[in-house]
């Protein structure tokens, strides 16, 4: 596997938890789990409820600004296309994507377990 096919693995793990987190977050709510509302205004509608401890919303702020992140100017910021043979960016990338899909997997797995 190359470091672009690992790197796109992250990223649809991210992706899946970070639907998945806000999935949990509008059981939590008792809301329909397909309401649609953005992860920011569900972080919001949680934080007013107060379902979850006011250190769990700071780290769902901080999934919510790397998600945006992600989805919105990552590949730009970033130059990919530029930087596709350079193994050591590639590297630096995957850790950083791992590092990030690891945070919203245990995050959603706390969240699992405070039910």
């Amino acid at each position: 596997m190359t470091y672009l096919e690992a790197i796109y693995i992250e990223i649809g793990k991210i992706i899946n938890t970070v639907q998945y987190i806000e999935w949990n977050l509008l059981n939590r709510l008792e809301m329909d789990t397909f309401e649609s509302m953005t992860l920011g205004q569900i972080i919001n509608l949680v934080s007013r409820e107060k379902v979850i401890h006011i250190t769990a919303i700071d780290e769902l702020e901080k999934i919510l600004e790397r998600r945006n992140d992600l989805v919105h100017v990552y590949f730009k910021r970033k130059d990919f296309e530029k930087h596709a043979a350079n193994t050591a960016f590639l590297r630096t990338e995957l850790g950083y994507l791992s590092n990030f899909a690891k945070q919203v997997l245990d995050f959603n797995e706390w969240l699992v377990k405070q039910k």
